[in-house]
């Protein structure tokens, strides 16, 4: 079986409380964490992450394959997501989904293929250290995955060793919970048959946001190493103008298949080209099929 005749779908297996969290308003002090994300000995990203009252911004460098900056900002108090290019000065806005709606569809997924074990046990080492005035706790999780005869999901061990601190109402959420991600799939043209799926949870220390953190993935006999590096924390007053759409950037070009383009402003002239190079596309397949 190709890759290419595989439909992948994914499913995340949370492991804190069944119910989904709803949208909050929260009141963040002002907090910079800046952090470094490395796997094996590559380094791949710097998120800065910003704080302050209802709000949050994230400015994250991508330095491999490809050198890529994006900002994203997050105004709890007027449920909308900003998405901002530096390079282009554009953004594009989303409004923030209430978490129980956007999962429904999710849930009426019937898992009624082959039996999967996945064993989770997040526990609580009991040491603690200090970030400013945040306090940290120590959590050890590990993640098995046991799959029986005839299941797409395969065998995998993630050990992850982090420093967590509580922020009540991150991702304007009413808790922050991680989780699990697995993979099931499709073959194409046939119906859809999903593992099913049975968690067992051992300990259930919470996480919360990662300080500190070392995740290592075994699959296949192949064992991958990740880390989170903090390279600065502080609690020093943040400018309000941070949590805005910087004056004199223009909406991104909204295409005709969805999404945005942010390389170009949302101009009446782009629109037309974009939309007339999108159409004459339409039309050509059209003309050849009745060939």
């Amino acid at each position: 079986m190709t890759p290419s005749a595989l439909s992948l779908l994914s499913l995340v297996v949370l492991a804190a409380s069944p119910s989904q969290p709803k949208l909050v308003v929260p009141d963040f002090p002002d907090l910079m964490i800046k952090a470094q994300r490395t796997a094996g000995e590559r380094h791949e990203s710097v998120d800065t992450l910003y704080l302050k009252g209802a709000r949050q911004r994230r400015h994250t460098v991508i330095e491999r394959p490809v050198p890529t900056r994006f900002t994203q900002i997050m105004q709890c108090d007027t449920r909308r997501r900003y998405s901002i290019d530096e390079q282009w000065k554009t953004f594009d806005s989303f409004p923030i989904e209430d978490e129980q709606q956007r999962m429904k569809p999710a849930r009426t997924i019937e898992m009624n293929g082959a039996e999967v074990n996945v064993t989770i046990d997040a526990v609580d080492t009991g040491e603690r250290r200090k970030f400013g005035s945040l306090e940290a706790r120590h959590v050890r999780t590990t993640t098995k995955v046991e799959p029986g005869p005839g299941a797409h999901m395969e065998a995998s061990l993630r050990e992850v060793d982090g420093w967590y601190i509580d922020l009540p109402g991150f991702g304007c959420q009413e808790f922050f919970r991680a989780g699990v991600l697995l993979m099931g799939f499709s073959t194409a043209g046939q119906p859809y048959k999903q593992d099913h799926i049975v968690v067992k949870q051992l300990s259930k220390a919470p996480r919360g946001i990662p300080i500190e953190e070392m995740s290592r993935d075994t699959q296949r006999n192949l064992t991958t190493t990740s880390r989170i590096e903090l390279l600065e924390f502080s609690e020093a007053p943040i400018d309000e103008s941070l949590f805005e759409v910087p004056s004199g950037y223009r909406r991104a070009l909204q295409t005709p298949y969805g999404g945005h383009d942010m390389t170009k402003p949302d101009t009446l002239e782009n629109r037309v080209k974009v939309y007339w190079k999108f159409w004459s596309a339409s039309i050509q397949r059209y003309l050849r099929s009745l060939v």
